[in-house]
């Protein structure tokens, strides 16, 4: 009996070659096809306490060859390549694809990546206080003109890329419409986030408008 058994076992695992051996010839047989499709680039894993400013190109066009069927089977989206910069430091820097960094079916080769090349652009995080300039349109009611604004917090904390926060001077509000007003009011303002910001504290403030007769 354990000898049957042991003869069953092995005529299954030779089924098993055989018919995987017979698809392998199946798929070598077939006329190869070259073809172009799009791949998006993501970048993940930066250095600790950096930001990410600039990766490009987004997108690339990857040569692939191999049988036509196992292009039939690819699914009608880009392929993702995960770009890995944990090596990287602070600056601009170039980062070459590889075709193994390609995620493809076996049996598909990737034959040409264009561009090869990607610009990555990391900055240092940093810390610093900036001052809130309210941002007003509109004109107030005839006869009331502007007298004063008070903005509550004056300067908020501002995290982001050492580069950007040393050029930001100020933040301004969301606009604050002062069309038809008659009177002084009081309005909470979220602030709008330049690109490189990475969070502001408080991220909205107190603006009075004080209004008063004349013109």
């Amino acid at each position: 009996m354990r000898l049957f058994k042991k003869y069953e076992d092995f005529f299954l695992k030779l089924t098993a070659v055989f018919f995987a051996t017979l698809l392998w010839f199946f798929v070598a047989l077939q006329d190869k096809v070259s073809r172009e499709i799009p791949a998006r680039i993501i970048c993940r894993h930066l250095p600790p306490r950096t930001v990410l400013l600039r990766c490009e190109p987004s997108m690339v066009k990857v040569k692939v060859i191999g049988p036509r069927s196992l292009f039939r089977a690819l699914p009608d989206r880009p392929r993702i390549i995960v770009l890995d910069l944990s090596h990287l430091r602070p600056g601009l820097q170039v980062v070459r694809l590889t075709p193994d960094q390609v995620p493809l079916p076996s049996g598909l080769q990737v034959e040409e990546v264009q561009p090869s090349r990607v610009e990555v652009l990391l900055d240092r995080v940093v810390i610093k206080w900036i001052k809130v300039v309210p941002q007003l349109q509109g004109q107030p009611e005839k006869g009331y003109v502007l007298d004063r604004v008070r903005v509550s917090p004056p300067s908020v904390r501002v995290k982001g890329a050492r580069t950007v926060l040393a050029r930001l001077q100020a933040l301004s509000t969301y606009p604050i419409d002062l069309s038809r007003r008659k009177g002084s009011f009081e309005v909470q303002v979220p602030l709008e986030i330049p690109e490189g910001v990475m969070h502001i504290s408080p991220d909205k403030v107190q603006v009075q408008v004080y209004l008063r007769r004349g013109g």
